[in-house]
C-alpha cells in the first residue's frame, strides 16, 4: 500500500511540473511591445476639472481610429440645482502624424447621455461629441492625450459642456 501511494504521489509531482512546460511551449515567449502595439486594441483613461472617463478602441491605421467611451461629470451648478452629467459615446477620429511621437487629431461621436440633478429632474437623450487635441506616444504601447471637447445631450432638456481633458491610452 505504500509502495502504491509513493507511485501515485511521484506521478502527480511529475504531472504538476509537466504543466507549466507544455503550456509554455505551446504558447511560445510572451509577446513584445511591439506585437502589442501592432494589434490596435487599447485602452483609455481621461481626467479633467470635474469629469472622468475611459473607453476601449482600436487603431485601424496609422490615420484612423474608433473607441467607446464613457464619461461622467459631476457637481455642476445650474441655478440652485447641482447636476450629474454621464455619457456613453461611439467615436471616431483622424490623428494626422506629424512625426513619430507627436500626432493632433480631430474627431466626433454620438451616444446616450443622462443628467441626474439634485433637484430630482432627471433627464436623458442623444449626445454628442466633437474634440481634438495632440497625442504624444512616450512608448510604443503608451500615449499622452491631450484635448479639449464639447459635449452636448438634446432631450426634453439639453445641456452643453466644454472640457479640457488629459488621459492615457494603453495600447494592448
Amino acid at each position: 500500500m505504500k509502495q502504491c501511494r509513493r507511485i501515485v504521489v511521484a506521478a502527480a509531482g511529475l504531472l504538476a511540473t509537466m504543466g507549466p512546460a507544455t503550456a509554455a511551449d505551446a504558447y511560445g515567449a510572451p509577446p513584445t511591445a511591439e506585437a502589442y502595439a501592432a494589434s490596435g486594441f487599447y485602452l483609455r483613461g481621461d481626467a479633467g476639472w470635474q469629469i472622468a472617463g475611459g473607453g476601449v478602441g482600436y487603431q485601424w491605421n496609422p490615420m484612423f481610429r474608433t473607441d467607446l467611451r464613457f464619461d461622467y461629470g459631476f457637481n455642476y451648478r445650474l441655478g440652485d440645482d447641482k447636476l450629474d452629467f454621464g455619457t456613453a459615446t461611439a467615436n471616431a477620429y483622424v490623428d494626422l502624424p506629424l512625426n513619430s511621437v507627436i500626432k493632433p487629431y480631430v474627431g466626433a461621436g454620438v451616444g446616450y447621455g443622462v443628467i441626474n440633478a439634485d433637484s430630482g429632474d432627471d433627464h436623458d437623450g442623444v449626445a454628442m461629441a466633437l474634440t481634438g487635441g495632440v497625442t504624444f506616444d512616450v512608448s510604443s504601447i503608451v500615449a499622452i492625450d491631450v484635448g479639449y471637447r464639447y459635449r452636448r445631450v438634446w432631450g426634453d432638456f439639453d445641456l452643453d459642456e466644454h472640457q479640457v481633458m488629459a488621459g492615457l491610452r494603453f495600447k494592448f
